[in-house]
């Protein structure tokens, strides 16, 4: 069998939870053509990505904020999914409550 078919979001945002910092998040698959994995951030965080060489998708499950893709303001919310093209820099601000959000790596999060 090649790897783990499920994964438990839910514990993950519970374990996310307890940590300090901004980079709270937990990538859950990682592989060459695809990474996978959940984010939190709390209100009043402000938090930005430089420019990746892959594309990224983020799809909003809880909170609201701005993300700032180029030089455009997006109002995002849940059930939105947000596509940000490589080489293009993206920053999460305005976070309302707590904002919770799958992100997808076409490659490698780095």
């Amino acid at each position: 069998m090649a790897g783990k078919f499920s994964h438990d979001t839910f514990q993950y945002l519970e374990d996310l939870r307890t940590k300090k910092g901004k980079e709270i998040f937990k990538t859950f698959v990682r592989g060459n053509k695809l990474s996978m994995g959940i984010q939190l951030l709390r209100k009043g965080d402000d938090y930005g990505e430089p420019a990746h060489k892959n594309g990224e998708v983020y799809y909003i499950l809880k909170g609201h904020a701005t993300l700032k893709i180029g030089k455009k303001n997006y109002e995002v919310s849940p059930g939105m999914a947000m596509n940000i093209p490589p080489k293009v820099h993206h920053r999460f601000y305005n976070v309302k409550k707590e904002l919770v959000f799958l992100f997808i790596f076409g490659g490698l999060d780095d």
